[in-house]
């Protein structure tokens, strides 16, 4: 386990061991100790350390592709602050914040990996017992931690409070413990039981990853400073947003600037609104709403009630359906720029298998010979590829093992390109900086159309996903992309974006599904509006 210096240290000094140094001098490394409070004389103690880490994914319990050890990046000590600094990511926020702080991270694993199926009991283990040990090392004054918040495992439908819950177990009720989650996570009591403060992401598509980060490790550093006690008002409806909820149009962009208003007048310290994602089969799922006060509860109650309420007033406003695919490709061989389609029955940053061939099974049936950028998860294909070699035609068969709304692709084409181990840098704005690599891929061209195959699914979300692989996205006529919202901010300068109605695994055609646990939820079901109402104290 690496510890890792926000700041360049002039050694260490004992935890409770003062600096003698005049406070205001600083050093051209910045500050070399932090203040203690006024309740503890204005005396000098060594500076502050956080541990932080953990494991991030987003979950799709109809998947059956189970998200085992190999899918995920994993960073860790001093290559995981070089890696994500600056980046516009969970963890590059709190790497931000401990820079601009003086304070020294300790971060003994962080494990993240793309949307899928729900991850291996044994991945979960090992992150588990990687941050306990951590924790049971102790000299650390905070945990802040990136994390996601709609993961499943094999077995728990809440591993992020198994996790919590196990570093609270070692640290005590004393030391804080923040979060930072996704926008679209499952967040239940039992996830904040052990958290002095949560917070969320407040735009969809996502733009404040980094944001949402710091406002979580802010909350850490009031809490030492004794200039924060958080108390929680949390409320809970079992109903599903599906397709209008973006922050950018419809009805979210109301609520939340009525719960940001609330933070503006001092009702609030803090405001998080979670819209679960769709395709969690656990109980409780659906709407959360955390509003946090600094040591005082009656605004915040109100508040967290007033904007429920909001939510379930737009119920069915939440609810559209999105564009014909024949619409939208009706003109593209006149088009003058790419356009660039998210398929949203097939999104891999919503879980899905990524291996959909219901857009390439159109285009070739449809005779529609246009360049075009399609991927698809088949690791075969890949092999097959890679066995034939650069240069070689070859007959192929691929795409259509998971989703089985549209039949596998045979056609006969040449292999362009090969690699493995290919870096690729986010260029934003969503999660812009961010680091990750394409493990095994072949593209593989029919025609005009250039298929990549890969061997692990990707979501696509980022038009260096294509420039890795040799493919330039402004030469294009049609990109696919495995996701419904992100994409869009990130390809808005390439060409017209727009997500597009097709069958399969995430798609909002919600009872296509066989739910265990649950239901009822609105709109499948008729529900009574009948909120839960948690509510925390920190001690």
């Amino acid at each position: 386990m690496d510890q890792i210096g926000a700041v360049p240290s002039r050694g260490r000094r004992t935890r409770g061991e003062f600096c003698h140094r005049e406070k205001t001098e600083t050093s051209a490394a910045g500050c070399l100790c932090y203040c203690l409070p006024k309740q503890f004389g204005g005396k000098l103690m060594a500076k502050r350390r956080v541990l932080t880490g953990g494991i991030a994914q987003e979950s799709h319990s109809f998947n059956p592709i189970l998200t085992r050890r190999e899918r995920f990046t994993i960073i860790e000590g001093q290559g995981a602050v070089e890696r994500s600094r600056g980046a516009n990511s969970t963890f590059g926020g709190v790497v931000d914040s401990a820079y601009a702080a003086g304070v020294e991270l300790v971060v003994p694993t962080l494990f993240r990996a793309q949307s899928g199926g729900p991850v291996d009991d044994l991945v979960f283990a090992e992150v588990c017992d990687i941050m306990v040990d951590a924790a049971k090392r102790g000299d650390f004054d905070a945990i802040v931690l990136p994390l996601h918040g709609a993961m499943l495992t094999q077995t728990s439908a809440d591993p992020e409070g198994v996790l919590i819950e196990r570093l609270r177990a070692i640290v005590g009720k004393d030391l804080p413990i923040t979060a930072a989650f996704d926008l679209h996570a499952h967040v239940k009591e039992s996830t904040l039981e052990p958290l002095d403060f949560l917070s969320g992401y407040l735009t969809n598509p996502h733009e404040d990853q980094s944001a949402t980060a710091k406002r979580a490790f802010r909350a850490a550093m009031g809490i030492l400073d004794g200039t924060f006690n958080p108390v929680l008002a949390a409320t809970f409806l079992p109903m599903l947003t599906l397709g209008n909820d973006t922050t950018l149009a419809g009805p979210l962009v109301e609520i939340h600037a009525y719960a940001q208003n609330a933070v503006k007048q001092g009702r609030a310290w803090d405001v998080s609104i979670f819209n679960s994602q769709q395709f969690l089969d656990v109980p409780s799922m659906g709407q959360a709403v955390l509003v946090y006060g600094n040591d005082e509860f009656r605004e915040v109650q109100k508040a967290a009630n007033e904007i429920i309420r909001l939510i379930w007033t737009f119920r069915d406003k939440f609810i559209i359906k999105y564009p014909a695919l024949e619409k939208e490709l009706e003109n593209v061989e006149g088009s003058s720029g790419p356009i660039i389609l998210g398929d949203q029955g097939d999104r891999v940053v919503a879980g899905g298998p990524g291996d959909s061939t219901c857009i390439l099974n159109y285009l070739l049936q449809n005779k529609i010979d246009v360049r075009t950028y399609f991927p698809v998860y088949d690791p075969e294909a890949v092999e097959t590829c890679d066995r034939a070699g650069i240069g070689k035609e070859i007959s192929l068969t691929f795409g259509g093992k998971f989703s089985t709304g549209s039949p596998s692709v045979s056609a006969r084409g040449k292999i362009i390109s090969l690699g493995a181990n290919i870096p690729v840098t986010y260029d934003g704005p969503c999660d812009r900086g961010t680091k990750t690599y394409i493990e095994k891929y072949a593209v593989f061209r029919i025609n005009n159309i250039y298929v990549v195959l890969t061997n692990q699914p990707y979501g696509y979300i980022d038009p260096a996903y294509f420039r890795a692989v040799g493919l330039d996205p402004s030469a294009a006529k049609i990109i696919v992309t495995r996701s419904g919202y992100h994409f869009q901010l990130n390809f808005a300068n390439i060409g017209r974006v727009v997500t597009v109605d097709t069958p399969g695994m995430t798609s909002y055609y919600l009872d296509q599904f066989r739910w265990q646990h649950a239901r009822p939820f609105y709109p499948l079901d008729e529900i009574e509006y009948e909120p839960r109402q948690y509510t925390r104290r920190r001690a």
